[in-house]
């Protein structure tokens, strides 16, 4: 029997965070069965055509018995086969990572974030890290700083009071590197000389947004820049989403600073609160829409309202997270066509929220300018072309894109 190697599981690994999306609970669960190295050896095999997907997962007990969970493992090797010849022909993401002194953390190491494992099939393969402080000992305490990019200036001054706060009592501020909160909370740690963790939605060689590129280096030099996605890959919006699962999950507590009806930082709420970790939420003005998602989530008993670093510590300091009623959710479908307080109405209805997760993120890889011909669209999206066909069909039908001569674009319309 062949035993594998660290370098054989490492270089896997970095083949599969290329090959499969964020958060692909199928991915984890192949890798789980029979190791990253023999996935990546079947995905890599359907790719080069040397074998059918269905003839690969014949037999593997990780598959089960029962004939859909056969064909849902193979329709998924397809979907990363597509990806395969990328993986293959980008060369070696571990001497990339390196050459910019960076490095692919994976679950065996001493470095890996423990309370990352809570995310159970939602968990990463492996995490492309650069900086110079140890994952593991740096999120030992850790709270999410998180909030709108559009900030008024008392969010950026409530994100930057506690952020130095947080730091000046040992414990990790963690963000996004967005715009608005996510930043002022960087700074503020930087400012007190503690590090600060930024998980990004694209790869960790190129700074998103690039306006923050001197926050970045900044942050690189006491603190750590973290993404599951590999090197060179674009920060699209669907990774922005699973990006904030890891936010939430490497924290004891997320704080909502401020967030609109439709802000991101309510995905890391919801994400925290999947996890049974503490939400809290820190008060805005009743005529703000930057407050609205904040206050919501205070009225439904989703988060504590915290107003100082002590109310915060305090909810880490709690054992026992808070028990929410059967209200409905801010991210209930129906909770969602609520008015909101002080007469504030939610959006109209975007037809986006139609879309399954497929349309979603063949949506996500169209761009307004540029035709994408099916095939490269597949590649970025990760699907197969049949998918592709049938999602940008929908998305046709939705009018949130359309075909032209050289190819498929992405409507203005959509606001994707």
């Amino acid at each position: 029997m062949t035993v594998n190697t660290d370098e054989d599981v490492r270089a896997a690994i970095a083949s599969l965070l290329r090959i499969g999306e964020p958060g692909d609970g199928l991915l984890k669960r192949l890798v789980d069965g029979i190791g990253p190295v023999a996935a990546r050896g079947i995905i890599m095999a359907v790719g080069r055509g040397e074998t059918t997907a269905h003839e690969a997962v014949h037999g593997l007990t990780v598959t089960g018995t029962e004939a859909a969970e056969h064909g849902q493992m193979a329709e998924a090797i397809d979907r990363w086969a597509v990806r395969a010849g990328d993986a293959e022909t980008r060369g070696n993401d571990l001497d990339s990572i390196a050459r910019i002194g960076g490095r692919l953390v994976i679950p065996d190491d001493d470095e890996w974030p423990r309370m990352l494992d809570d995310l159970g099939p939602a968990a990463p393969l492996g995490l492309w890290v650069r900086g110079a402080a140890s994952l593991s000992t740096v999120l030992t305490r850790a709270v999410a700083v998180v909030g709108a990019r559009a900030a008024s200036s008392y969010g950026t001054k409530c994100a930057s009071d506690l952020a130095w706060d947080l730091a000046a009592r040992g414990i990790t501020v963690v963000s996004g590197g967005a715009f608005g909160i996510d930043a002022a909370a960087h700074r503020a740690a930087i400012a007190r000389e503690a590090p600060t963790v930024a998980f990004m939605a694209g790869g960790v060689d190129r700074f998103y947004p690039a306006a923050n590129a001197d926050l970045f280096e900044q942050i690189l030099a006491t603190g750590a820049i973290v993404s599951e996605t590999a090197p060179g890959m674009t920060p699209m919006r669907h990774r922005f989403l699973l990006r904030n699962r890891l936010i939430a999950g490497s924290s004891q507590v997320s704080v909502i600073v401020e967030a609109g009806w439709r802000s991101g930082a309510l995905n890391t709420a919801r994400h925290a609160l999947e996890l049974s970790r503490q939400v809290a939420a820190f008060p805005g003005s009743v005529y703000s829409a930057s407050s609205t998602g904040a206050h919501k989530l205070v009225r439904e008993h989703e988060a504590e309202l915290v107003t100082c670093s002590d109310d915060v510590i305090a909810l880490m300091d709690d054992e026992t997270p808070a028990l929410f009623d059967e209200t409905p959710s801010l991210f209930d479908a129906t909770g969602a066509g609520a008015a909101a307080e002080n007469g504030d109405r939610p959006p109209a209805p975007d037809p986006r929220e139609a879309l399954d997760e497929r349309e979603r993120i063949c949506l996500n890889a169209l761009t307004v300018s540029k035709p994408l011909d099916v095939g490269t669209i597949a590649s970025r999206a990760g699907l197969t072309i049949a998918d592709a066909l049938n999602s940008l069909t929908t998305l046709d039908l939705a009018g949130l894109a359309e075909r032209r001569d050289t190819g498929w674009v992405k409507l203005r319309t959509s606001r994707g």
